[in-house]
């Protein structure tokens, strides 16, 4: 059974929002977390929520649209309740996976900062580029990759909401491409807030920032 956290990651991730630097090695506290969060499975499960709440999103507008025109009026309740057989346990799950990946990447970022941040460690040439390119990393640039395409995804679902109010087009269609623009902007703002704390782990790792907190 899929789990959000892993069960041999999970002491790992309390004893960082305890703010405790011991027992836990940091270093393997540091893979194990971000190896939780880089999961492929929990990436894929975005891309099934997240076009879930899109489908369910659809299906919404569908159902509007025969209420407003009166045409096949009654169709309109079973859409709406598939609409929200589906687009509740998506949203569910992309809640989910938000709360869980922003604990992860904090932790992420907690462990790998540490022995920096105390001063256990100082940084060395390979630091410098970890700090500037940890984003690069398969399991970070793939989620890099869906935060461009779910931007892009809200600023033309944007366009279609703001040309649709200015067409006065109808209702259905303006709550359907509302709907679609906060849904892609969260999942855009998601994703890259959790790469982002996690490289804000490796910030202490630069030469100079390393030289500025321990001056």
């Amino acid at each position: 059974m899929f789990q959000l956290i892993l069960p041999e990651t999970m002491p790992d991730v309390l004893a960082a929002e305890g703010n405790q630097e011991a027992p836990i090695s940091a270093d393997a506290a540091a893979t194990r977390t971000r190896a939780d969060y880089g999961r492929v499975s929990r990436w894929a499960l975005g891309l099934v929520g997240t076009a879930g709440a899109t489908f369910a999103i659809l299906l919404t507008g569908a159902a509007l649209a025969m209420l407003e025109t009166g045409d096949h009026a009654p169709a309109a309740a079973p859409f709406a309740l598939v609409a929200l057989a589906i687009g509740i346990p998506c949203t569910w799950l992309l809640f989910a996976l938000h709360r869980s990946g922003r604990r992860l990447a904090r932790a992420a970022g907690f462990w790998a900062d540490l022995p920096y941040r105390v001063g256990q460690r100082t940084p060395t040439n390979r630091d410098w580029f970890a700090a500037r390119y940890v984003s690069w990393e398969a399991d970070l640039m793939l989620r890099m990759i869906t935060v461009v395409f779910a931007a892009l995804g809200a600023i033309f679902a944007l366009f279609l909401t703001v040309g649709a109010i200015v067409r006065a087009d109808p209702a259905s269609f303006v709550i359907m491409a509302a709907a679609e623009t906060v849904l892609l902007a969260a999942v855009c703002a998601g994703q890259f807030g959790g790469v982002q704390r996690i490289q804000n782990g490796y910030v202490s790792r630069d030469p100079a920032t390393f030289a500025r907190r321990h001056r």
